[in-house]
């Protein structure tokens, strides 16, 4: 098989933290290679490198025999050595049609190998092939903002092979995906790439899908390959089991008891009935029952697109409410303007993060504070430390040095500072690595040991089963309590 890509010595520092070190890398064509790694390892900096989106700092990086380094990002596609991100790359606002249409035009003016420029019908002939093969065909006039998140991510990989690369490289394919439709849309996501012959490298957290779609592996570990090989061999590495899967991570320090602006009253209960939402003209959620009594901990379990955020943004003020009832203790939320339910300590982690990439770790951790002039911030800030002693540790890089992971750490810190009363976690454990994931779980059971009042959506309750006090199933806008 002929060499595709080939990585020699690549380095990349950000001030004093080392990103990539001695990066040595050969892909031959036709591979499907799997990179892993904790959050914050050095995956995502490597295909930024490699697709010239970061410019190394030392090294090499040659694609189909042609050195790249110095290239756009753009001249990079053209040569046929295309990307997709953890978050999808569509236009919300337009179907799935027309973001194809758009995607093949700009591929003929770059000089894809399409290589002549296309009428419009037989351009739409060729859209209509990609759907099928992407089987999208049935979402075809549906658009982008209304999507499941299985099949927004087959649209924007689906974008990214009008060009017919060489090799596809891609962040997290099934992120967002629930655990049952995950398989599914792994299934007709390789199977297109094969008959496409692309060969493929992606970023992965979930192992099952890493065994299953993998050929061989790349572990990373503080910006440095720690083991490449094929994947059983790989998961059995030592230093794999250590630093990536989390087989014997350590106890963390014991945090302290919140400060007292921590209410342990009956009223700080959370009570929804009859909650019906509505995002335009679809009904999203229909009368919804739900009850977060204080110091329990309750789980809304339910698979992409049922409705799980759409309730936390209802219960943020976020969107608002075609009827019923919303109360914290006796509180009228749905009578409370959005930009006050902070003040009343409600806390909120969204499943993307929104930090402000303007500011530091800390800086956006303290954002709630600067909106509700608390008075007890610097006690709460040093409480959150010692409870994520991780966060202390980047607390002064910007939040666009951080990797998804830290980033969604500093985002459930952001939540703790203002949370006194109720924490609405979406989908904390979502996209980050297994070793992470367990990192997450000991401190939600250290704040469940706290008698704090939390709510956390999740497509599937694997991580936290074992902490839930209640369990709400929610489908197509419907919740049931499982017990």
């Amino acid at each position: 098989m002929s060499v595709v890509l080939e990585v020699h010595d690549l380095e990349k520092s950000f001030g004093a933290v080392v990103a990539a070190h001695d990066i040595n890398v050969v892909v031959e064509e036709g591979e499907t290679i799997g990179v892993i790694g904790a959050n914050g390892a050095g995956k995502t900096t490597f295909v930024n490198l490699v697709t010239g989106h970061l410019p190394p700092g030392g090294g090499t990086v040659e694609f189909m025999g042609r050195s790249i380094l110095g290239h756009s990002v753009r001249a990079i596609a053209r040569m046929g050595l295309c990307r997709s991100f953890q978050v999808p790359q569509v236009f919300l606002s337009e179907t799935v049609f027309d973001n194809l249409m758009m995607a093949f035009g700009v591929a003929e003016q770059d000089g894809a190998r399409l290589l002549t420029p296309l009428l419009e019908e037989e351009r739409a002939m060729r859209v209509e092939a990609h759907l099928a093969r992407y089987q999208i065909a049935e979402y075809r006039d549906v658009i982008g903002a209304a999507l499941p998140q299985g099949v927004r991510k087959l649209l924007d990989i689906a974008m990214a092979t009008v060009r017919k690369p060489k090799l596809l490289m891609l962040d997290e394919p099934t992120s967002g995906i629930s655990a049952e439709e995950k398989f599914a849309i792994m299934d007709i996501l390789m199977r297109a790439l094969k008959e496409e012959h692309t060969t493929v490298l992606f970023i992965e957290h979930d192992m099952e899908i890493v065994e299953r779609y993998v050929a061989r592996v790349l572990a990373f570990y503080q910006g440095e390959i720690i083991c490449d090989a094929p994947t059983r061999e790989a998961l059995r590495d030592d230093r794999v089991l250590e630093y990536v899967l989390g087989r014997g991570h350590g106890a963390v320090a014991e945090a302290s008891p919140a400060p007292s602006a921590r209410s342990s009253s009956g009223d700080d209960t959370l009570a929804v009935s009859d909650l019906d939402v509505s995002i335009g003209a679809t009904p999203i959620l229909r009368g919804v029952h739900l009850g977060v009594p204080s110091g329990t901990m309750c789980g809304l379990i339910g698979r992409n697109g049922a409705g799980k955020t759409t309730f936390m943004r209802a219960v943020m003020g976020a969107l608002s409410i075609l009827r019923g009832n919303l109360r914290l203790g006796d509180i009228d939320l749905a009578a409370t303007p959005a930009h006050r339910r902070a003040h009343l300590g409600i806390g909120f982690m969204p499943e993307d993060r929104r930090l402000v990439p303007e500011l530091t770790a800390e800086e956006n951790i303290l954002l709630p504070v600067w909106a509700t002039g608390a008075d007890n911030a610097r006690e709460r800030l040093e409480w959150i430390y010692r409870l994520m002693p991780e966060v202390e540790e980047f607390r002064h890089r910007g939040a666009t040095a951080l990797s998804g992971g830290q980033q969604k750490f500093v985002a459930f810190a952001r939540a703790l500072m203002c949370g006194t009363r109720l924490l609405l976690l979406d989908e904390p454990s979502e996209g980050i690595a297994p070793i992470f994931a367990q990192r997450m779980v000991e401190i939600l059971h250290d704040l469940k040991q706290e008698g704090a009042s939390v709510l956390v959506a999740e497509s599937n309750d694997v991580h936290v089963a074992a902490l839930l006090d209640r369990t709400f199933v929610i489908e197509r806008g419907s919740v049931v309590e499982r017990g």
